[in-house]
């Protein structure tokens, strides 16, 4: 296996938010907070994506139970008043390609 392909047989966690923030900074606080807080036995925190205008981002992480993964992260995430109306996006891999998906928003 490929080490791009290295994420393709684990659980997704995707958090997608539509809130102002206070620049990338604040993001970049929030990256550091979840690239140290997620055990390796658990997942791993892959970052982020902004828009150009910052009107709106993702937060992507994968593992291997994505509710213990999103788990794990929620604590973090609340701190963070932009993350209160956020999208979360879970995604269960299964083995033959199939998977169930679970759509909801913090609160």
């Amino acid at each position: 296996m490929k080490e791009e392909d290295c994420f393709v047989e684990k659980d997704v966690v995707i958090i997608s938010f539509n809130e102002s923030f206070n620049g990338l900074d604040e993001i970049h606080k929030l990256d550091i907070k979840l690239f140290d807080s997620i055990p390796s036995n658990i997942g791993s925190y892959d970052g982020h994506e902004v828009a150009m205008d910052d009107s709106h981002g993702t937060l992507f992480a994968y593992g291997y139970n994505a509710e213990e993964l999103f788990k794990t992260m929620e604590p973090i995430l609340k701190e963070f008043d932009f993350l209160k109306e956020a999208s979360v996006y879970l995604r269960f891999n299964k083995k033959n390609d199939t998977y169930t998906e679970l759509d909801f928003k913090m609160e």
